[in-house]
């Protein structure tokens, strides 16, 4: 509709500018500003195209720097207070068999 929109407003320039200036004035200047607009459309185009193939983390890296940042978290919990670490794991442990004993049953 936005394009249908500017079709229609620069329609509407020519015409104007046809009564002004002469019918091949006024569609020399529509022409220049469509090809205006065109080079605009396609230099964003392009921008939006080189920020899209930027190289993007991929999800095994992600996955594997959340492993390692759980797995530095759990090192550090287990070295200030195993006890509590171990009760933990314990409910942890309770929690996933409960939830897949459910899971079993549906």
């Amino acid at each position: 509709m936005g394009l249908g929109a500017l079709g229609l407003l620069i329609a509407a320039f020519i015409i104007w500018l046809s009564h002004m200036l002469g019918i091949a004035a006024a569609v020399a200047i529509g022409g220049g500003v469509l090809l205006i607009f065109t080079l605009m459309v396609v230099g964003f185009g392009m921008l939006a195209l080189r920020h899209m193939r930027a190289r993007q983390p991929s999800l095994m890296s992600e996955a594997i720097g959340m492993l390692s940042l759980g797995l530095r978290l759990a090192t550090l919990m287990i070295r200030r207070d195993p006890s509590k670490v171990l009760l933990a794991a314990m409910i942890a442990g309770g929690m996933a068999e409960h939830f897949s004993r459910n899971r079993q049953q549906d």
